[in-house]
C-alpha cells in the first residue's frame, strides 16, 4: 500500500483547509490527521483502486490545494470587514424589508 506522510505548520495552516484540500482528493486517497504539538501530521493513504501514478499525482495536486486554500481563507478574512459593508450597503438599498 502507498502511503505519504506529509506535515504541515498550525501557525500556517488551519486543518479545515486541509480537510477541503483531501476531499478533492478522495478519489485518490484517504486522509489520517493528527495533530502534534505545532504541526498537523497528514498521512495519506492510497485507496486500494489507486494505481502509483494516479497517486503520486493525487498527493503533488493536494499540496498545491492546501497552499490554494490557505490563501484564498487567509484573502477572505482579510476582507471580510470590507465585504460586509458593501453588502449592507447594497440591502440597505435594495428595498427589501
Amino acid at each position: 500500500m502507498n502511503n505519504v506522510v506529509l506535515t504541515f505548520d498550525q501557525r500556517l495552516y488551519d486543518a479545515e483547509v486541509i480537510q477541503k484540500a483531501a476531499y478533492r482528493g478522495q478519489y485518490a486517497f484517504t486522509l489520517d490527521i493528527k495533530v502534534q504539538g505545532e504541526e498537523l501530521i497528514c498521512t495519506l493513504l492510497a485507496n486500494i483502486t489507486t494505481p502509483s501514478e494516479t497517486f503520486t499525482s493525487a498527493v503533488e495536486e493536494f499540496r498545491k490545494d492546501v497552499l490554494d486554500y490557505q490563501l484564498r481563507k487567509k484573502l477572505q478574512d482579510q476582507t471580510a470587514a470590507v465585504r460586509n459593508v458593501i453588502l449592507g450597503v447594497a440591502f440597505s438599498q435594495s428595498g427589501l424589508t
